[in-house]
């Protein structure tokens, strides 16, 4: 009874050792299946799962190929001392006998019991192996059958069973499936081969065809800009060095060009060529063109040196020059190279041409140049003669106060030093500012004047440097900066403490480099220009407040000149009182004459707007005045308070708004007529103080 349980204990756990090794080989076959590796290695993998799936000795796959059945895999489990050698069966004929032959002939599995005394087993086999008991089963695909599987049991005591059998079979199902598979890749990756090869071979052709086209569009490009340089007024030189660039550019980096000077060659131009060309090869080109190329108007070979292709430079009749191109051994000027580059020549010809008649209006207006020159120091002497009365022509004053500025003025204006003048509103900077540069060494070169006040923040970079097109969105041209407009002459920054800190820093610059870049550019540009700034600010203060540069402060201020304001030079007054009375003359029909006591007013009066002031209310009376005289009646009656520093007594309201009057009419001339600014002063908001001007009547 237990003898029984433990056999049968023991068939139990034999079964469920054979069923997972079966069912492990399955599921190993099933990964392969789809697997992208080489057919035989593929099949090497495939016939060890299925001999150690049912726990033979040895296995081997044959594929049948036309009409052999060829061995590809094989698994020999058995020790090699033993001396099998399974792999040295190669495979067999059809027509052969053999079981495997028959195997596939039928299509159905064989058992072979008994391989010496079987008749049906190839001799080929008894020799190199010695099992007795095998089977071979068919691989089975779509189209037919592709091979055999064979399976040897060599020194097991049980004999193949039929279960067994099946289990191989359904091995050879998975195995063909792996076999068909491995074919459909194999197939695919020969075609993907192919096709890699015929997309490679008409890639090639479509190169070689794309380097032909792309040469006729550098040759087209070339006579493009060759044409393009007709129209521009180049000199000769940069003419022959763009002849030579684009030659260059063509493949043929070594090439000369020689100008022909009435009976021989002169100056040459080369690339790629030494001095030993020059000295050797010019003077025996010269004598092989003057036999053979004076009147040739194509491109041609000289007869010995086919490497040498000669281009004639000809406008009409006459020999400008000739191009000389060279090329590398072993290769050889073709006739559409020659027909090329004769075309060319026709373009070089007509731009070389155009070129020595510009060159030729440049001497010309050299020597007009020399001439203006020449007339100029005969004209310095009249000029020095006209200085004093241009002197008094822009300045007003002999009050000791102008007398100073004045002598300051000349001081500095011999020099290129910065100058930055100091005064309130109205005190006549921009006339300091002119008579500086009328008397200096630049008087004949531009005057720009810039309000920096007046310029919004966001535009005043560019009107000061310019700008290239495209530099910001509104930059549809290139505009030329305020400071290269003043090249050589003086640019006048009025108002300048009241720049932003940004452009501080562009300006620092001009200052200490004497250059520019404008916005949008990537090259600075040197400058020639004297900088007299001018500001009513302290910048001392603004520097504390960190509103203003100390650096620049420091490179303006090399030359300070303060403006007295006019309560501080009230001996002046007579004078500017006649100048601007003559200046305003047009307005009255006759003569006009001020009252003395018009003039005591005037000299005690404060004067907060200054000259500027002055000059408003002396045009302001010879409008308003009915006859020829001004007197004091005609006066503001505010300007009569201020002078006499009496209250005359009037109506309250009347008084009031008279005086709400003056002082807004006071805070809009310091500053300089900016409301946003004199409501600040005021202390009041923007909006009520446009509703003051209103009720007074100040528009």
């Amino acid at each position: 009874m237990t003898k029984d349980l433990n056999k049968d204990k023991k068939d139990y756990t034999e079964v469920i050792e054979r069923q997972f090794r079966e069912l492990n080989s399955l599921a190993e076959m099933n990964k392969k299946i789809h697997s992208t590796m080489k057919m035989e290695r593929l099949l090497q993998i495939m016939v060890e799962l299925a001999v150690i799936g049912v726990n033979f000795e040895r296995g081997l796959i044959y594929l049948l190929e036309d009409n052999f059945l060829r061995c590809v895999a094989s698994l020999d489990r058995i020790k090699k001392e033993k001396g099998f050698t399974v792999k040295n069966l190669k495979g067999f004929k059809m027509d052969e006998t053999a079981v495997e032959v028959l195997v596939v002939q039928s299509g159905r599995s064989i058992y072979v019991s008994d391989a010496w005394t079987d008749k049906r087993v190839s001799r080929k086999r008894l020799k190199i192996t010695d099992s007795k008991e095998y089977c071979a089963v068919p691989l089975k695909g779509r189209s037919g059958v592709l091979g055999v599987l064979t399976a040897d049991k060599v020194y097991s005591r049980k004999p193949i069973m039929p279960e067994e059998i099946q289990t191989l079979e359904l091995f050879a199902g998975h195995i063909s499936l792996a076999i068909e598979n491995a074919a459909l890749f194999e197939e695919k990756e020969r075609f993907t081969s192919l096709l890699e090869k015929k997309i490679s071979e008409r890639t090639l052709e479509l190169a070689q065809t794309n380097e032909q086209l792309q040469l006729k569009m550098k040759e087209l490009s070339t006579l493009f800009e060759i044409s393009g340089s007709l129209n521009k007024n180049i000199g000769v030189n940069e003419v022959l060095e763009l002849t030579l660039s684009l030659v260059k550019g063509l493949g043929h980096p070594v090439c000369a060009v020689h100008l022909w000077e009435g009976a021989r060659f002169g100056k040459a131009f080369q690339i790629g060529l030494d001095d030993a060309y020059m000295q050797t090869e010019s003077p025996t080109l010269e004598k092989e063109i003057k036999k053979t190329g004076l009147q040739k108007s194509g491109a041609f070979l000289l007869n010995d040196k086919p490497t040498q292709l000669i281009v004639p430079l000809r406008s009409k009749d006459k020999l400008l020059g000739i191009l000389v191109v060279f090329i590398s051994k072993g290769h050889a000027f073709g006739k559409e190279q020659e027909e090329f580059f004769s075309a060319f020549g026709l373009q070089v010809s007509m731009a070389l041409k155009n070129a020595l008649a510009f060159q030729e209006i440049l001497d010309q207006n050299s020597r007009m140049e020399n001439l203006s020159r020449k007339l100029e120091q005969e004209n310095i002497s009249l000029r020095e003669k006209m200085k004093a009365e241009r002197e008094k022509k822009f300045v007003i004053g002999k009050s000791p106060a102008m007398k100073k500025v004045m002598a300051l003025v000349q001081s500095v204006s011999s020099t290129n030093t910065s100058v930055i003048i100091y005064g309130e509103t109205g005190t006549g900077k921009e006339l300091i500012a002119n008579t500086i540069h009328e008397i200096s060494t630049r008087k004949l070169k531009p005057l720009i004047k810039v309000n920096c006040a007046a310029i919004p923040e966001e535009l005043l970079e560019s009107e000061l440097f310019g700008h290239e097109k495209g530099a910001f969105t509104s930059a549809h041209d290139r505009r030329t900066g305020m400071f290269q407009l003043a090249q050589g002459g003086t640019i006048f920054l009025d108002e300048i403490g009241d720049i932003s800190l940004k452009t501080q820093t562009k300006l620092l610059r001009v200052l200490q480099e004497s250059e520019i870049q404008p916005l949008g550019s990537t090259t600075s540009i040197k400058m020639d220009v004297r900088v007299i700034a001018a500001t009513n600010k302290d910048l001392k203060k603004k520097i504390e407040q960190g509103t203003f540069r100390s650096d620049l402060f420091y490179r303006l201020n090399v030359f300070p000149i303060t403006m007295p304001p006019l309560r501080d030079r009230l001996e002046d007054i007579p004078r500017l009182v006649e100048f601007f009375i003559n200046k305003y003359a047009h307005l009255k029909k006759g003569k006009a004459h001020i009252d003395k006591d018009v003039i005591g007013i005037f000299l005690k009066y404060s004067w907060p707007g200054n000259i500027r002031e002055l000059e408003n209310i002396i045009e302001r009376l010879m409008i308003i005045s009915c006859s020829g005289d001004i007197t004091i009646t005609d006066l503001p009656r505010e300007m009569s308070v201020d002078a006499t520093d009496k209250v005359v007594v009037r109506p309250l309201n009347e008084a009031v708004f008279n005086f709400k009057k003056s002082l807004v009419r006071q805070a809009l001339s310091e500053s300089s007529g900016k409301k946003s600014n004199a409501a600040a002063m005021l202390g009041m908001p923007r909006s009520n103080f446009s509703r003051l001007l209103k009720q007074l009547g100040i528009t």
